[in-house]
């Protein structure tokens, strides 16, 4: 099998998540290496309503609590590709937060990437990857 691919680098598409623990969820996310570029709090005490979360190596995600805004998104429900030039030190990162490693890291063999994917607290899967497409 022949792997074809753009090599262009797309950012423009932003994953919408929403946690009934948004707070635990976003620090886990910060503590992994995600950069916060925007926190709007929610009505409720704890709650938010709306958070920019940016990957420094390009990309963003965006954070609410559950019932902060309409949305057909369940919690634990996401599976989401980052792109990263050191996946090795986002595992440590991860494995320090005791995240649950859903599939250890490997250099893959039939398309060039070394990647891994692990839980966060709500259930999503987070796979990061030197794969960028």
């Amino acid at each position: 099998m022949t792997v074809r691919v753009s090599r262009v680098r797309q950012h423009s598409v932003w994953a919408s998540l929403v946690s009934d623990d948004a707070q635990a969820l976003r620090g886990w996310l910060l503590q992994l290496g995600f950069a916060e570029d925007l926190l709007i709090p929610g009505e409720r005490v704890d709650a938010i309503h709306h958070c920019q979360l940016d990957w420094p190596e390009g990309g963003r995600i965006l954070l609410s609590s559950t019932g902060e805004r309409p949305t057909p998104c369940r919690p634990g429900t996401a599976s989401l590709h980052v792109v990263t030039a050191d996946p090795d030190a986002v595992l440590a990162r991860a494995t320090s937060l005791d995240a649950r490693v859903v599939r250890e890291i490997v250099d893959q063999t039939d398309y060039p990437s070394r990647d891994f994917t692990v839980a966060d607290p709500d259930g999503n899967h987070w796979t990061f990857a030197t794969f960028a497409g």
